[in-house]
């Protein structure tokens, strides 16, 4: 019996895009790499250069790129402290020490800025994940000495602001970046965040962050920067981004422009999606701003997209790590600096490599390459299945990801498509089993009458697109 889902515009809305953070991976030479800004941020194929020799690739064509304000400085006489177990991949460096300002710092990550919108990026996101390290209680851009301590000094709430606002505005009158939001925030109510971690990071009661978002509102403001908008809180859970919401003042609330969140809850039966949906309003937007894991397949990512645009109706979703050891990125990446320094000072001279690629980077490919920014994103009928519109193209899109048995699919399109047409369909196979199809164009299939039925196989993510569809 076949499983039956009709696709609706009812409550459409607008899709922003996909993206994915610059730090760490384009902090290391990988930030010079014109073959992976041509992956990531293009459409076209393309051939990256890999220690096994090269590996041709769909373009991602994502659109939006969060860019990391670091916190670091090296500078003489530098008073910093360094957390022992970081690695200098994650040491973000910072362009004022406190006295000078440098903007010639962090050149790596500012280079596949560049690259990203050359490539075709056309969104751009400016996120602090700590204040620079002179702005905080211990000097430590790794966080307080405990983790549910706050480590930005209350005197230094304003300057911190007035900071991200004079690089936004930098950026934009020198680097040719407009970045239409800042986050000041990330992961601000973990307690996870303290002096001896391996990564930048700062805790942030809720009344030290509305203070500072009062204080960036005005900020921006004050650099002509009205046009930006804040985004907050980046909390690590969906839960958590609720209770932060419900909990700042009206006053607050109005200064933020969109919330972000991560996707690091599974929430597999999406009652944090859907509370957190409810807690904001559709009035406001969403992004989910970070999403990773050690899973190769993509089966995870795809299950995590489709419930994160059936419940929580984000309007962007963006991955962390695009390069990354251990299977937790879309590419393999392999680095000099796995080993942190025991008396601070962090070891690495921020060499990187492409080692291979997982198959998550093709399953990803399936919703970036077809779901593009300015679609509607229509309902589905099922939690599986991502169905979005292009009114301009007037094409309609539907992703499917099955991670159970085989099963038998009808997808009712009566009240968007009448007559007869052809819809064709690329797969994926989320397995490493010999001639595995990694998306593979496959077999086009006939819609008659509105109603199309497809089989889909075990663990596959399965695109269909029909052209001549209005809304």
């Amino acid at each position: 019996m076949s499983d039956e889902r009709v696709i609706d515009a009812q409550n459409a809305y607008i899709w922003d895009g996909w993206g994915t953070c610059l730090s760490w991976w384009a902090n290391t030479e990988l930030g010079g790499r014109d073959d992976l800004a041509a992956a990531l941020f293009g459409l076209d194929g393309v051939r990256v250069g890999a220690t096994g020799g090269e590996i041709e690739l769909p373009g991602l064509g994502l659109n939006i790129v969060r860019y990391n304000l670091g916190a670091c400085t090296w500078t003489d006489g530098s008073a910093m402290i360094e957390s022992p177990a970081i690695v200098r991949r994650k040491q973000i460096e910072t362009f004022c020490d406190g006295d000078e300002w440098d903007w010639s710092a962090d050149a790596n990550q500012r280079t596949m800025l560049s690259k990203a919108r050359d490539a075709g990026a056309d969104t751009f996101e400016m996120f602090s994940v700590s204040p620079p390290w002179w702005m905080t209680v211990n000097g430590n851009p790794s966080g307080a000495e405990q983790g549910d301590q706050d480590n930005l000094a209350f005197q230094h709430q304003k300057a911190f602001a007035q900071f991200i606002a004079v690089v936004a505005k930098h950026a934009r009158d020198q680097w040719k970046i407009r970045f239409t939001s800042v986050d000041p925030f990330n992961e601000p109510s973990l307690n996870a965040w303290h002096a001896q971690q391996n990564q930048e990071g700062c805790h942030f009661t809720r009344g030290a962050q509305e203070a500072v978002l009062e204080c960036l509102r005005g900020a921006l403001d004050e650099q002509g920067l009205d046009d930006v908008l804040i985004a907050a809180s980046d909390e690590c859970h969906y839960s958590s981004a609720a209770d932060t919401w419900r909990n700042f003042s009206e006053g607050t609330r109005r200064l933020i422009g969109r919330v972000n969140v991560h996707a690091y809850e599974r929430d597999e039966d999406c009652r944090s999606r859907a509370k957190l949906r409810e807690a904001v309003g559709e009035g406001t937007p969403i992004w989910q701003s970070e999403y990773s894991e050690g899973e190769p397949d993509g089966l995870s990512m795809a299950l995590s997209i489709s419930r994160d645009v059936q419940h929580l109706r984000p309007r962007g979703w963006v991955c962390w790590q695009p390069v990354e050891a251990l299977d937790w990125g879309l590419l393999d990446g392999e680095y000099d600096d796995q080993t942190p320094n025991p008396n601070g000072g962090a070891k690495g001279t921020l060499k990187g490599e492409v080692d291979g690629v997982n198959t998550k980077y093709y399953v990803l490919a399936h919703y970036t390459r077809h779901i593009r920014p300015t679609m509607r994103i229509l309902q589905s009928g099922h939690t599986n299945t991502v169905a979005a519109h292009d009114a301009t193209a007037r094409r309609l899109a539907l992703v499917t990801v099955n991670d159970s048995a085989q099963q038998s699919v009808t997808y009712n399109l009566r009240q968007l498509a009448e007559g007869e047409r052809i819809a064709r369909v690329w797969v994926t196979d989320a397995t490493n089993a010999p001639n595995a199809r990694r998306y593979a164009k496959d077999t086009d299939i006939s819609l008659r009458d509105g109603i199309l039925t497809l089989t889909h196989d075990p663990n596959t993510v399965t695109t269909i697109e029909i052209d001549e569809v209005e809304i």
